[in-house]
């Protein structure tokens, strides 16, 4: 595991509480990573299509597809016992209910990267609805086509997905696009670039 990834994105993640890396909150990184590693149960479920379905033939998904030769539709977890941990920690531990959920989302991301690796080559980013002015809404067309019951995830009639510790995105099959400023279809409007800073998933200018 590339730890240090895994951190960088976890501060991407706090910084929008505005807590600075110090080493009081490094300690309680590493004691709720060490925590979230024991009772997360990663899960990930797929769905390829050659052509892609209906949804994704409207802005900005078509921009996002362009000259792709297939898509993946998916959704991931880490299950309801870390929900249940935040949950618990909001009760006893404000400070640690923030810095675990900054973990779990992290941790979520970093699993799902790591896995989309073996799904083949030449796959871009993971773009997830509820991103650059797609409508959280599409969420439902994923979870018709993929039926992501089968690992544990819902979807309720706000578009919540549960366990909260849930993710669904779209892979863009033939492009290699990577996670950068460059290519992020938000850049015009984003707050990190604003500061002259890069977002948790954007190693490249």
């Amino acid at each position: 595991m590339n730890t240090s990834k895994l951190i960088k994105q976890i501060y991407a993640y706090l910084g929008f509480h505005s807590l600075q890396k110090n080493a009081e909150t490094d300690k309680l990184i590493a004691q709720c990573l060490d925590e979230l590693k024991g009772i997360a149960h990663f899960r990930y479920t797929y769905k390829y299509f050659q052509t892609p379905p209906e949804f994704l033939t409207h802005s900005p998904y078509k921009e996002y597809l362009k000259g792709c030769s297939g898509v993946f539709l998916s959704v991931m977890t880490l299950g309801a016992e870390a929900d249940a941990k935040i949950k618990f920690y909001s009760r006893t531990d404000a400070a640690k209910a923030l810095v675990f959920d900054a973990c779990a989302s992290a941790y979520l991301e970093y699993l799902s990267d790591e896995y989309e690796k073996g799904l083949g080559d030449n796959l871009s980013y993971r773009f997830c609805p509820g991103y650059g002015g797609s409508d959280v809404c599409d969420l439902k067309f994923i979870f018709g086509l993929v039926k992501p019951e089968k690992i544990g995830v819902t979807l309720n009639s706000s578009n919540y997905m549960l366990p909260s510790k849930s993710m669904a995105g779209i892979i863009a099959v033939g492009v290699g696009a990577e996670k950068s400023c460059k290519s992020c279809v938000i850049s015009a409007h984003c707050e990190y670039l604003k500061r002259g800073e890069k977002c948790y998933g954007s190693e490249k200018r």
